[in-house]
């Protein structure tokens, strides 16, 4: 194996966040982010020092060691790909946790602070492309773009192309009526976006699908907390959480693009801790739900945009790798 190798400066002064985050602390050996893995916060180093494994277990890959001002994730907290490096803790360390509520938070009340804290953020990136941390090299990339890909929407863009498969699919191909709709933008878009975490599947580059989770301890749920009879669950609210707007163009729904964002979904629900899931589905689709786990959560109901509706529990921790396991045998 290489010899380990310091991060390229410019680093991050940590006290432009230390009233806005939660400090947490990290065990010599334990994990702070494993490749391949989707996370909806990063970390920013204060104290310590962790090592950056590009290719885990590989003996040419290069180990990078990271510090105070580091930050870590932020490549797939700011865009949404799986975590592209596996970080261990080396030393006893600490680390602020920042999420989307510090952002908002940091930009709202000190927007100086944002800004730099944001040209910090480049500056890094681009010390760290010259370090060969390839965070998206072309063969990453082309790799990506021929094959089926899926992302956590982590920009208006994004987002933007996941509401125009809801209205392609809604209004034009089922000609459904929508109170969500904005027609002149050919989006659907409701307040669930807001706290929401928004999966996007991709072929070749172009977006085919689409599914929503919240979580029910981020924000509120509206009426779907009691269509779907959340309050049943022990875990509920702190961990439960409901998936929607789970739609596929129509040319892909007989094939993987729906195991692969189910699965993710599952993957991602389990990264947040979420115990019970909750989802509804038209009738005739009962049967297949049931078939992967899904148990019957209350009497149906009458969705504005489905129609006759069955609301749908998961228990997470049962059957995920049934899921996992469908999953693969159809992506082969």
């Amino acid at each position: 194996m290489t010899g380990l190798q310091t991060t390229p400066t410019p680093s991050i002064d940590p006290s432009l966040l230390l009233s806005f985050c939660p400090e947490t602390s990290f065990a010599p050996g334990e994990v702070l982010r494993r490749k391949g893995q989707y996370y909806v916060d990063m970390y920013l180093l204060t104290d310590g020092e962790v090592e950056v494994a590009l290719e885990p277990g590989s003996t040419s890959s290069p180990l990078i060691r990271a510090r105070r001002g580091d930050p870590i994730g932020e490549i797939g907290f700011l865009t949404g790909v799986r975590a592209t490096a596996t970080v261990t803790a080396r030393t006893p360390t600490r680390a602020l946790a920042i999420t989307d509520a510090s952002w908002q938070n940091l930009e709202r009340e000190h927007p100086g602070k944002a800004v730099e804290l944001y040209r910090a953020l480049a500056e890094v990136a681009e010390g760290r492309t010259s370090y060969n941390l390839q965070f998206t090299s072309e063969t990453a990339t082309a790799k990506r773009d021929a094959e089926l890909d899926v992302v956590l929407c982590r920009s208006e863009q994004q987002l933007l192309e996941a509401q125009r498969i809801r209205y392609e699919i809604y209004c034009e191909e089922l000609g459904r009526v929508s109170p969500f709709a904005d027609h002149d933008r050919r989006v659907i878009a409701d307040d669930l976006d807001r706290d929401g975490h928004v999966l996007l599947a991709l072929e070749k580059g172009t977006p085919i699908a689409t599914l929503r989770m919240n979580m029910a301890r981020s924000g509120p749920l509206g009426p779907l907390e009691e269509l779907y009879g959340m309050e049943q669950s022990p875990h509920h609210p702190a961990a439960t959480g409901v998936c929607t707007k789970f739609i596929v163009k129509k040319q892909y729904r007989l094939g993987q693009v729906s195991f692969r964002l189910m699965a993710t979904a599952i993957e991602l629900a389990q990264q947040c801790e979420i115990k019970h899931c909750f989802i509804d589905c038209i009738p005739s689709l009962h049967p297949f739900y049931a078939s992967l786990g899904f148990a019957k959560a209350g009497p149906a109901f009458l969705h504005r945009e489905n129609g006759r509706s069955i609301p749908l529990m998961l228990d997470i921790e049962r059957y995920a790798r049934r899921i996992t396991r469908l999953t693969g045998f159809v992506l082969r």
